[in-house]
């Protein structure tokens, strides 16, 4: 059956704008509150973070953790989350049909972006 509560650990970057944005972004579209949003610097954070798989060890990510212990990192914990949101959001998961490789591709070229103009502005 179908539990109440929270289903998915959302792992963020504090400090990075976008970043707190989908935090933002997840607490107003998630009225049952089946996400919860952790910074990875906090505590709790860091807990999280030391427990993830060896070969995201090095990722720069989003990260979502499901209700079973998967771990999920950049574009796919993206779509895991547009997913876990519903209509409309989840028609963003589309996405999911481009292979991996390009999506990851995109990814990290936005990240990159992102660290630029977050360092610029102070």
């Amino acid at each position: 059956g179908l539990v109440m509560g929270i289903q998915y650990t959302v792992l963020i970057d504090g400090y990075c704008p976008v970043c707190t944005g989908w935090a933002g972004f997840i607490n107003k579209r998630d009225p049952s509150n089946r996400f919860l949003v952790v910074a990875q610097e906090t505590t709790e954070g860091k807990e999280s973070l030391s427990n993830r798989p060896a070969k995201m060890s090095d990722l720069d990510s989003v990260f979502l953790i499901d209700d079973s212990g998967k771990w999920y990192a950049q574009s796919t914990a993206v779509i895991r989350i547009l997913l876990g949101l519903g209509f409309p959001y989840n028609f963003g998961a589309v996405i999911w049909f481009i292979p991996s490789p390009i999506r990851n591709f995109a990814y990290d070229l936005y990240s990159r972006n992102r660290k630029r103009t977050s360092n610029n502005s102070g």
